[in-house]
């Protein structure tokens, strides 16, 4: 069979079979990114994130790699070019593994687009300098890497990881996800100076902050990022953010900030956005403590997309929250996607039940701000609104547990409703759906199912080439010869069905 069909034929089926073309894009997940109702060994439904669906679709797509691998010499020689253009690792040993491979066959690595290290439980014979040296050894053999994630805190590792990326991979680096200490940020600063080509920024902080952050030469330099579009920070990133304000970002479109459950020492954010809100097209504020919502919405004229807590107390928003009043002191004429963070207490579910009988005057408190606050989200204020969305996986979770809101709260859930309804506006949760759709039995969805796969000839095409792989693991099993070369036995070993 394989003679019979051209090695570029074979590379295309290949190419729609793996199905990982969207894990090379230059972003990252969001808070606006959809999150997916699924099923856990228990029985119960349980939400998974955006970022844990694509972990999911790595280890598919090295699933299906392996089985084309595996099937015979001809499939072997092709197959290497998408099983070795990303690497993803939950397990440090692979990690080592997939250095000792590299190390043998320097070409490996020549199609390397993506490297992906997710958390993972320390143990198992590793150490933390061996994984270290195993992952710079592994950057030094990518000269094409583009896409580079950690999930787990660089503490120590920082500098020979950062001097790995700023060698090898500092013209072709696009995406940077890591999680760095606080007190590393002058070696941050430092490696961000030599990665010019940056798309996106994912930084992780973590660590109480110190009183004063020594930096060094590294608070002189006044970095240029002339391609940054999205920048992400996360954790207590006060220090890093009054660094930026210096900076030249003049591709800057998108801000994602979360300061996680820290209340002080928050930056200036309105300092910030004065020099680089102008162009800003999604601004991502999950935040506590209260920010000036009216100025940050006049020094970004162009937001399509706005994130921020509607448990804040904003001031004007409560004194005038109803048309025609204006509460953004002018009309913003382009944000079309609202999305609302925290609401934990709107509808008395999940902990903030037992909180309200614990403390029910600042729940009511919180209510009242959040009903203010959603609303002054009208077409008055915003006349291109088309969405607004309820971001909150924990609230989503406690709603299906409860099959809805509180009765208590049920009478805020039906005013928000028509409130969207009068407006022409579509109220969503994190999964994309309408507010208040909760997930069903695969009994219950047939019908839905099978109108979906007849409209998608997309679903038929992967059908179809599931099929064949399966017909190509039949082959796998009965052929005569083994066929898998010692470089993927060093990856399989060790019990691991999986490089992940």
């Amino acid at each position: 069979m394989t003679s019979i069909l051209p090695d570029e034929l074979w590379l295309d089926i290949f190419d729609l079979a793996v199905e990982d073309a969207d894990l090379f894009d230059y972003s990252l997940p969001t808070a606006l990114s959809e999150a997916s109702w699924f099923k856990t060994l228990y029985g119960d439904w349980s939400l998974r994130t955006a970022q844990e669906g694509v972990n999911n679709t790595q280890r598919r797509s090295y699933a299906t790699k392996k089985a084309i691998m595996s099937t015979c010499r001809t499939w072997r020689r092709l197959g290497y070019e998408f099983f070795y253009r990303f690497l993803f690792f939950s397990n440090p040993r692979n990690l080592q593994r997939a250095c000792a491979l590299m190390d043998r066959d320097k070409d490996l690595g020549w199609w390397t687009k993506r490297i992906h290290i997710t958390r993972y439980f320390a143990g198992g014979g590793t150490t933390m300098e061996t994984t270290q040296n195993s992952l710079v050894s592994v950057i030094r053999h990518c000269p094409n890497l583009q896409i580079f994630i950690v999930n787990w805190p660089l503490s120590n590792t920082l500098q020979a990881i950062g001097d790995a990326l700023c060698t090898f991979c500092s013209r072709t680096l696009r995406v940077l996800h890591i999680n760095v200490p606080t007190t590393a940020l002058p070696k941050l600063i430092f490696m961000l100076e030599y990665l010019p080509k940056l798309v996106t920024a994912h930084v992780e902080f973590d660590g109480t902050p110190p009183e004063h952050i020594n930096l060094g030469a590294a608070a002189d330099l006044a970095l240029t990022l002339p391609s940054l579009q999205h920048l992400s920070l996360r954790g207590p990133f006060q220090d890093f953010l009054e660094e930026a304000i210096g900076w030249d970002m003049p591709s800057l479109r998108a801000l994602c900030l979360d300061f996680v459950n820290h209340r002080d020492d928050f930056p200036d954010l309105i300092e910030f956005l004065k020099m680089h809100g102008a162009e800003l097209t999604h601004l991502d504020l999950n935040i506590i403590p209260t920010l000036d919502v009216p100025t940050i919405l006049d020094l970004c004229p162009l937001l399509v997309t706005f994130t921020f807590n509607p448990d804040w107390r904003i001031p004007g928003w409560e004194h005038r929250p109803f048309p025609p009043n204006s509460v953004v002191r002018r009309p913003h004429a382009n944000i079309t996607t609202i999305g609302l963070h925290h609401l934990l207490y709107a509808f008395g579910v999940g902990y903030a039940a037992t909180y309200d009988k614990v403390d029910p005057f600042a729940t009511q408190m919180i209510r009242r701000r959040n009903d203010v606050n959603f609303a002054a989200l009208n077409r008055h204020n915003f006349p291109r609104l088309e969405r607004i969305r309820v971001l909150n996986t924990t609230l989503l979770s406690d709603l299906e547990a409860n099959n809805g809101p509180s009765q208590q709260c049920y009478e805020r859930w039906e005013r928000w409703w028509r409130q969207c309804q009068k407006e022409g506006v579509r109220l969503e949760d994190c999964t994309g759906e309408t507010l208040g759709t909760l997930p069903m039995d695969p009994d219950d969805e047939d019908g839905d199912t099978e109108s979906i796969v007849d409209d998608g000839g997309t679903q038929q095409q992967l059908s179809s080439l599931r099929e064949l792989l399966m017909e190509c693991r039949k082959m796998n099993a009965q052929r005569e010869m083994d066929v898998t070369p010692p470089a993927l036995r060093m990856i399989y070993a060790g019990g691991s069905s999986r490089l992940s």
